[in-house]
């Protein structure tokens, strides 16, 4: 089941530029995706299972597609927060208002394809705390792995990757989905036509 443990309390900020920031999230009950607590350390350790991102070696792109991915976990798991919002900002500013909504709704795709596809609870940290985002459970850090070997052409290891993500069992959908969003916006994907340099920027 998705399940969502209470975000500490933080005084709400205004809303900027036309869109939404997102509000502290209370207990989340329902089909959906677990988020860790939040913690107040900006340098805590990690916890079991969990993996710095450093050690993936994750590029701009790679990095970008979590961070999206998160905003639409939170979505899922407490849509109160309308992570989408966030979503949209993050992608407007690395890739441009034109390119933003069309990698946004890949992502969702990915997301949705990934959803349907599990039983199990899909974990993942908060992109919005400074303090978590560095860490990925291992839900994230396989459909990470998936979508590099996608990108450098390793069935074989994608399809073992896409068991792990599917309970065991093999789903084509979610490859298939996986690499229509490549096709269409990995900068070093074979097949990409048109896709746009993922710019990068300080956070």
């Amino acid at each position: 089941m998705f399940w969502s443990r209470t975000w500490p309390q933080r005084p709400a900020r205004a809303a900027s530029h036309g869109a939404a920031l997102p509000r502290p999230v209370p207990e989340a009950t329902g089909p959906g995706i677990r988020v860790p607590h939040h913690s107040h350390d900006r340098r805590r350790p990690d916890r079991p299972d969990e993996v710095h991102e450093g050690n993936l070696n994750l590029d701009p792109f790679a990095r970008l597609t979590l961070a999206l991915m998160r905003w639409h976990f939170q979505t899922f798991a407490a849509p109160e927060t309308q992570g989408w919002l966030m979503a949209l900002r993050c992608a407007t500013t690395h890739v441009g208002p034109q390119a933003a909504g069309h990698l946004c709704y890949d992502i969702v795709a990915l997301v949705q394809a990934l959803r349907s596809a599990r039983r199990s609870c899909f974990r993942f940290n908060a992109e919005g705390c400074a303090c978590c985002r560095v860490w990925l459970m291992p839900e994230e850090r396989q459909l990470m792995e998936l979508l590099d070997a996608l990108r450098h052409g390793r069935t074989g290891r994608a399809q073992a990757l896409v068991q792990l993500l599917c309970d065991g069992a093999p789903n084509e959908d979610l490859i298939a989905v996986a690499q229509v969003y490549l096709n269409r916006h990995a900068p070093d994907f074979p097949s990409t036509v048109g896709a746009k340099p993922i710019q990068t920027q300080g956070r």
